[in-house]
């Protein structure tokens, strides 16, 4: 299996290396010298689904390009599909009950960053429901250490136990439309200059962005492997999304 993630009408190939990475596919964007993000967009339409293969779709602002405190929010889909957003490490807030989510919706997220904290907004536009939720940052973070330094927009599979093989449902194609990223000092940082996410796991699978104007686009290709009918992501590490997700699992 290939992810390929593309961010408009024209598109290219980045000029930045790709980071190879065990369970997560998408484009990374850095903060210009001396700034920091302050609002990050991003609008996909979740796909077609379904099977016990689960799946997150998040935007999100992360300290560095490692990524250890991110504000964000987006879709989970571990059965059933769920909207949330969450400050991570913090624990995850399920918004569900403000914004019910199925396949097929239009899923707005704006998130905002504050001295010690930020807001998110998630939006279903197909069913015009939206909640907004203030987030104060993780508790125990050095409050120097909320840097705002990295907007991320990922599709990402995740363990249920540690150390196994992470197997994604068949999505198709995701594209993250009405990308923005703007900095403190009103800098709006186009999305060419964004780093590549690419998932190279053990069974095989490679993922390939490209970029465009003002949208990412993931598209999943099955190889010729048979065995690689869903792809399998070796995780040994509790990534971003990974927190975020298990935190929203059913027992």
């Amino acid at each position: 299996m290939r992810f390929a993630v593309l961010v408009s009408t024209a598109c290219w190939i980045s000029a930045a290396s790709a980071a190879f990475d065990l369970n997560r596919g998408g484009a990374v964007l850095k903060a210009p010298e001396g700034d920091s993000f302050a609002t990050v967009t991003g609008t996909f339409t979740i796909p077609n689904l379904s099977g016990a293969n689960p799946l997150s779709i998040w935007v999100g602002i992360g300290d560095t390009l490692q990524q250890n405190n991110v504000i964000g929010g987006g879709i989970v889909y571990n059965s059933t599909l769920q909207s949330f957003t969450a400050y991570f490490p913090g624990p995850a807030t399920d918004t569900t009950t403000a914004v019910p989510v199925t396949n097929g919706n239009v899923i707005s997220v704006v998130i905002n960053v504050a001295v010690a904290g930020g807001t998110v907004t998630l939006e279903n536009k197909s069913l015009n429901r939206t909640t907004t939720r203030s987030l104060a940052a993780p508790v125990g973070v050095d409050p120097s250490a909320l840097t705002a330094l990295a907007a991320s927009w990922f599709v990402q599979g995740y363990q249920v136990i540690p150390g196994q093989l992470v197997a994604t449902p068949d999505f198709g194609t995701v594209s993250f439309t009405d990308v923005s990223a703007k900095t403190k000092s009103g800098l709006s940082v186009p999305i060419a200059e964004a780093g590549r996410y690419e998932i190279q796991g053990t069974s095989g699978q490679v993922n390939k962005l490209k970029f465009c104007s003002t949208s990412v686009l993931i598209s999943l290709v099955v190889l010729t492997d048979d065995h690689l009918k869903h792809g399998y992501l070796s995780a040994e590490t509790d990534r971003v999304g990974d927190g975020l997700e298990k935190r929203l699992q059913s027992p």
